[in-house]
């Protein structure tokens, strides 16, 4: 019995950028894979391929895809990374198709007239339904959970239970929200805000470590808002040297200055229409956060060298790591320009201030990074351990970075803590010592660590932790190091 309803096509195919469309042909088509006929390249079972096709009125399609079976007609490849926009877009253009149809596409029952339900297998066939995808989905995901459970005794059963947790079950990832990973009440938090505040043309300050998701969250609110069919011009304002962020922000006349060999557009201007996203923004100096103040104020752009300035339509998103109070409490950071970029903030969580968020973030990377490398894996229970009680400083980019070494490293299909680099003295261990101050002891072990290491160089340290330089001499002035 089948679990994805097959479309009859003729599709031209394009396998790894090197055949022209019309060389390869995918005569069949469904949400799991193909079959793709009049392929020349000498392919085996087992490889990866990388498909681009078009399917008429809903565009371009770029994914990979495992060859499972071989023959003289053409290969199956079974689609092992589609994500959940591509899936329901092919589900449309085949849903769109199945037409006409006598007999059922799961089990092969015929019919005279095809019912709302096979009565032979019992799945729905309202293929035209709006909930068809979500419906399809839930049950083929039961159907294959069952099959890999039906096989393994009492224990092996049990282990499953025990590895999974069956609260992290009870929500999945966001429909709404696909570029999140989370379950916790504070990223639902974030998830509201950002809902709130897209359809608007208010500024937006978004704070919270390094890692934590700036510039998704601020692309976010990009795209569900007014101008999303406009440009997303991001900027790291702690990437670029002063003298030259000027003229990256605000653009330059020909002649300008020495180099300046014809006019350029600033980000600014770039944005006009979209979004400009400022990160790092307590980097900028004093010169300017008076010129920033000066165009949110007015919206006209005044490049360097010209003569008269240009108006635009921007919304500025501005993103910190650092204490923009404290900043402003010692001069460094104008308060009227605090107040009119944070008309709205947004305060992202710690990975440590989530809860359960942390092994959910590991779980699903692990997966992704899995299908992307070929391979399966799963995390011990004492590797699920030492994710829950590590205090990820570097927050979701560390558990993107420890996850993809781990899989690398691990000598088989399971991960352990030495994989990840977890299982020395860096864990903080759940006990009943006050949390804030194992924390701070494991933040000041691990900034000498690193300063030791660059030669007490900030720039060079600043750079291995991810932070910014402001933020590590606060640190360094906080632990007296």
């Amino acid at each position: 019995m089948r679990l994805f309803p097959r479309l009859q096509a003729d599709i031209p195919v394009m396998i790894n950028t090197k055949f022209t469309t019309s060389e390869a042909v995918m005569n069949n088509i469904s949400l799991n894979g193909g079959f793709v006929q009049g392929s020349r390249r000498n392919i085996k079972v087992g490889e990866t391929l990388f498909l681009k096709y078009n399917l008429p009125k809903y565009g371009l399609f770029e994914h990979s895809g495992k060859i499972i079976r071989k023959d003289s007609a053409g290969s199956a490849v079974i689609f092992d990374d589609l994500d959940i926009t591509k899936k329901t877009k092919l589900w449309q253009y085949i849903s769109d198709n199945l037409h006409h149809l006598n007999k059922c596409p799961y089990c092969g029952e015929k019919y005279d007239v095809l019912p709302s339900v096979c009565k032979n297998c019992g799945w729905d066939l309202a293929f035209d339904s709006s909930g068809y995808f979500v419906y399809h989905e839930k049950k083929y995901l039961l159907k294959k959970l069952y099959s890999k459970v039906e096989n393994l005794d009492v224990d092996g059963i049990r282990r499953l239970i025990n590895f999974t947790n069956v609260d992290l079950l009870k929500e999945g990832i966001s429909e709404e929200f696909q570029e999140f990973v989370g379950t916790s009440v504070v990223i639902k938090e974030v998830f509201s805000n950002i809902r709130k505040v897209a359809p608007t043309d208010v500024s937006v300050l978004i704070r919270g470590e390094s890692g934590t998701g700036k510039e998704l969250t601020a692309l976010a609110i990009h795209e569900r808002s007014t101008r999303s069919s406009n440009a997303f011009v991001p900027i790291n304002c702690a990437a670029i040297p002063e003298n030259l962020l000027e003229a990256e922000l605000f653009g330059y006349e020909r002649g300008a200055f020495t180099g300046a060999y014809t006019s350029k557009k600033g980000k600014f201007e770039q944005a006009d229409g979209g979004t400009l996203f400022l990160d790092e923004i307590g980097d900028l100096s004093s010169n300017l956060q008076a010129k920033l103040l000066r165009f949110l104020e007015n919206q006209i752009v005044e490049r360097i060298g010209a003569t008269k300035g240009r108006k635009v339509n921007v919304r500025v998103i501005a993103a910190t790591n650092c204490d923009l109070e404290f900043a402003i409490e010692h001069g460094k950071f104008r308060s009227d320009l605090y107040y009119r970029l944070s008309a709205f903030p947004i305060n992202l969580p710690q990975i440590r201030g989530r809860g359960e968020d942390g092994i959910v973030l590991a779980k699903y990377f692990l997966k992704k990074f899995c299908r992307e490398m070929g391979g399966t894996k799963d995390f011990t229970e004492d590797a699920v351990s030492a994710i829950k009680n590590y205090g990820w400083p570097g927050n979701v980019r560390e558990i993107i970075n420890r996850v993809r070494k781990a899989i690398i490293m691990a000598d088989n299909n399971l991960i352990k803590p030495q994989d990840l680099d977890l299982d020395n003295q860096e864990i903080v261990v759940k006990s009943e010592i006050c949390m804030k101050n194992v924390w701070g002891k494991v933040e000041k072990k691990k900034l000498k660590e690193v300063l030791d290491k660059c030669d007490s160089n900030i720039s060079k340290a600043a750079k291995m932790l991810a932070l910014s330089r402001p933020t590590l001499y606060r640190l360094k002035k906080k632990y007296g190091i």
